[in-house]
C-alpha cells in the first residue's frame, strides 16, 4: 500500500468519525427532545441514552486518532523526512503553527476537547439536557466538523473566492453531518421501538423532526455543492473528461439517490405512522439502513476527491500534457490570475522550472517580465530569486535552480503585466529528497 492509498483510508475514517461525532450531538439536540420529555414513561430510554453516549465517545476517539495519523502523514509529506525524524525534529510543530492545515487541526482539537466536556450534561441519566449545554455542544460540533474545510481544496484562493468558497465548504460539511451523521442513530431508535422499549408515538415525533432537519440539510448541501462545483470543476468538459469530475458525478448520483429515498420516506411512509403503521415503520427502518450505507460510500468518495487535483485545474493543464513523472507541481489561483508551476525533477539538487500564466478563464496571460523566488523550508533559509525567460510556446522557463533541502518550499511568482501592474502569486510546493 503506497502513501496515497494510506491517506485515502485515513481521510475516509477521519471524515466518517467526525460526521458521527457531530451527528450524535445534532441527533440528541434536534431529533429526540420528545423522547427526553417523556422519559418517565419510556423504559428503554436509559439503554438508548447509554448507546448514544458510547457512540459519542467512540466516534470522538476515532476522530482524534485518525486526525493524529493524518497530521503525521501530512508533516512527512511536507518535510520529505522519514517518520522518526518527523517526530523528533519538530516538524509536526512547524506544520501546526505555520500552515493553515495545522492551525485548523489545533482549532478542531480544542473544539473536540471542549465538546467532550459537554457529554455528561448532554446525555443526562434522568432528565432532558439543559438548553445552554445543548447550544454549546451544537456550536462546538459545528466547529469540529466544519473545520475540515481547511484541509480541502477550498483553501488557497484569495479575494472573493477566498471568502465564498471556504464558507460554502464549511456549511456543506455541517449540513452533511446534520443529515448523514444523524442517519445511523435512527436505526437503534427503530430497533428499540420494534422490541417494545420505545412507544411508536415518540418514534413518530422523532422521525418527523429528522425529516424537517433533512430538508434543511439537503437544501444547504445542494446550494453549497453548486458553489463548490463552480470553483472546482468550472465546465462540463472538466466534469466529464477528468477522473475528479467523473468521481464527483458518482457522488452527485449517490446524493440524489439518497434524496429520492428521503422523499419517499417523507411523503409516503412517515404519514402512515399516524395509524398502526407497522409496515411503514419497517420500511422506514430498511430505508434508513440503505441511506446510511449510501452516506458511507459518499464519505469514501469525498476522501478520494480530497487527494486529487480539482477538475478545473487538471482539465486545463491536460492541454499541455500530464505533469512529468517525478516533477513537483502546484497550481496557484486568485481572482486576478493564476499560475502553473512545474519543477523538474521534484527533488533536491539542480532543477528546472516551467511557469504558465492564466487569467480567470484559463486563457494565457501576457506578461512583460516574470520573476520566480524559491524560499527553503528551514526558517531563516536564503531565498533564491531568478528572472524567467519566455519560450516560443508562451511558457516561462528558469534553469539551474539549486534545491538544497527537501521539504515544503514556497514558490513566489511575480509577473509584471504593465508599467504599474503586477500579479504576485505564492504557494507551497513539496520538494522530495533525492532518490
Amino acid at each position: 500500500m503506497d502513501w496515497h492509498d494510506t491517506m485515502i483510508y485515513v481521510r475516509a475514517v477521519h471524515f466518517a468519525a467526525c460526521m458521527l461525532t457531530a451527528g450524535v450531538v445534532f441527533f440528541t439536540v434536534f431529533i429526540v427532545p420528545p423522547v427526553w420529555a417523556d422519559s418517565d414513561f419510556v423504559k428503554g430510554l436509559p439503554a438508548f441514552r447509554a448507546r448514544l453516549l458510547a457512540a459519542a465517545w467512540i466516534s470522538l476517539a476515532v476522530s482524534v486518532i485518525s486526525g493524529a495519523l493524518w497530521l503525521l502523514f501530512t508533516a512527512q509529506s511536507m518535510s520529505g523526512e522519514p517518520l522518526p525524524d518527523v517526530l523528533s525534529q519538530g516538524v509536526i510543530w512547524t506544520v501546526l503553527t505555520r500552515t493553515e492545515f495545522g492551525n485548523a487541526w489545533l482549532l478542531r482539537l480544542v473544539a473536540g476537547g471542549l465538546l467532550a466536556a459537554t457529554f455528561a450534561g448532554l446525555f443526562p441519566a434522568q432528565r432532558r439536557p439543559a438548553r445552554a449545554i445543548a447550544s454549546v455542544a451544537v456550536v462546538l460540533a459545528a466547529v469540529f466538523v466544519g473545520g475540515l474545510a481547511w484541509a480541502g481544496h477550498a483553501i488557497g484562493a484569495s479575494g472573493l473566492e477566498g471568502t465564498i468558497h471556504p464558507a460554502a465548504d464549511v456549511l456543506h460539511l455541517i449540513a452533511a453531518a446534520a443529515w448523514i451523521g444523524t442517519l445511523p442513530f435512527l436505526v437503534p431508535l427503530f430497533a428499540a421501538t420494534e422490541h417494545g422499549a420505545m412507544p411508536m408515538a415518540l418514534v413518530r415525533a422523532a422521525t418527523l423532526r429528522f425529516s424537517a432537519l433533512g430538508i434543511v440539510s439537503v437544501g444547504t448541501l445542494f446550494a453549497t455543492g453548486v458553489v463548490n462545483s463552480w470553483y472546482l470543476v468550472g465546465s462540463i468538459a472538466a466534469l466529464t473528461e477528468t477522473f475528479y469530475g467523473k468521481l464527483l458525478l458518482v457522488k452527485v448520483a449517490l446524493f440524489f439517490g439518497m434524496v429520492a429515498i428521503a422523499a419517499v420516506n417523507r411523503l409516503r411512509f412517515t404519514p402512515r405512522l399516524m395509524g398502526n403503521g407497522i409496515a411503514a415503520f419497517r420500511q422506514l427502518r430498511r430505508n434508513a439502513v440503505i441511506e446510511t450505507l449510501g452516506g458511507a460510500i459518499v464519505v469514501g468518495v469525498v476522501a478520494v476527491l480530497g487527494t486529487l487535483p480539482p477538475a478545473s485545474h487538471a482539465h486545463h493543464h491536460a492541454a499541455y500534457g500530464a505533469v512529468p513523472k517525478g516533477a513537483a507541481f502546484v497550481h496557484i489561483h486568485t481572482e486576478e490570475g493564476m499560475a502553473d508551476v512545474t519543477i523538474k525533477p521534484g527533488h533536491t539538487g539542480e532543477a528546472h522550472a516551467t511557469i504558465r500564466l492564466w487569467n480567470g478563464d484559463f486563457e494565457s496571460l501576457d506578461a512583460r517580465k516574470v520573476t520566480v523566488t524559491l524560499t527553503p523550508p528551514t526558517p531563516g533559509g536564503k531565498a533564491a530569486t531568478r528572472i524567467a525567460v519566455q519560450d516560443a510556446d508562451g511558457a516561462w522557463q528558469v534553469n539551474r535552480l539549486d534545491l538544497t533541502e527537501p521539504g515544503n518550499w514556497t514558490v513566489t511568482v511575480d509577473a509584471a503585466l504593465g508599467p504599474d501592474s503586477h500579479l504576485v502569486l505564492d504557494a507551497p510546493i513539496v520538494i522530495d529528497p533525492e532518490q
